[in-house]
């Protein structure tokens, strides 16, 4: 069986020398043609990028983004009471957060959040049970300065301040991981017992407990007459 680089060598000479070339000069020209058909095609097609930043970019509505802390809109208030949960459940641990026990209810004294090492997994924002932390729609904190990423309780209401606060709060995400509740006529049946299923068609009827013995009867059945 002869070789694939005999046999290419044997196209290159001969009666086969002519058509050899012209089909390598059609492949050539074919992927020329095909390569400056992208680019004509490109070339009247509208810019897609966007010059960040003197133009803003539009975020889409799920959009999540920086971290940030919140206020209470009727009272004013911080919505963190210090519980510490976005801590525990924070996976690389760059969430510090120390309480103040008041009378009424508790705060933040400190809440110091490592920006550079945060994972953006969310974990935090589900959890918290007031809707004190958030994600924004907006990830503009460029920077040189690594502890510019290190940010307090006083930064991270500023950044909720300025910025366009994400649809996704803690309770919001809760409630669509909560399983359905049952109806009420299901709740009901259940509580008063569950209803016993339907014998199958054609399979034989169940045989009934046996009661009680009959009074005079001996349940132990007959007994042998000692001598």
């Amino acid at each position: 069986m002869a070789s694939k680089t005999s046999v290419g060598a044997d196209l290159k000479v001969g009666p086969y020398k002519q058509a050899y070339e012209g089909t390598e000069i059609t492949t050539i020209v074919r992927a020329v043609l095909r390569a400056m058909g992208a680019t004509l095609k490109n070339l009247f097609r509208k810019p897609v990028t966007v010059h960040y930043p003197d133009k803003e970019r539009q975020y889409p509505s799920r959009y999540r983004g920086l971290l940030a802390l919140t206020y209470d809109k009727e009272t004013g208030e911080e919505n963190c009471i210090g519980c510490r949960l976005c801590e525990y459940v924070c996976p690389p641990a760059v969430i510090k957060v120390e309480m103040l026990k008041s009378e009424k209810r508790n705060y933040a004294k400190t809440f110091t959040l490592e920006l550079y090492a945060c994972e953006f997994c969310e974990l935090c924002v589900q959890v918290c049970p007031t809707d004190a932390i958030v994600m924004m729609k907006s990830f503009d904190m460029p920077t040189a300065d690594r502890r510019e990423m290190l940010l307090d309780k006083d930064r991270l209401h500023a950044i909720g301040l300025q910025y366009e606060q994400s649809w996704a709060t803690g309770n919001r995400l809760r409630d669509m991981q909560t399983p359905p509740k049952a109806a009420p006529g299901a709740a009901a049946a259940h509580a008063h017992g569950a209803v016993s299923p339907k014998p199958a068609a054609g399979a034989p009827p169940a045989k009934a407990d046996a009661g009680p013995a009959t009074s005079g009867a001996d349940p132990v059945g007959p007994r042998a007459e000692t001598v």
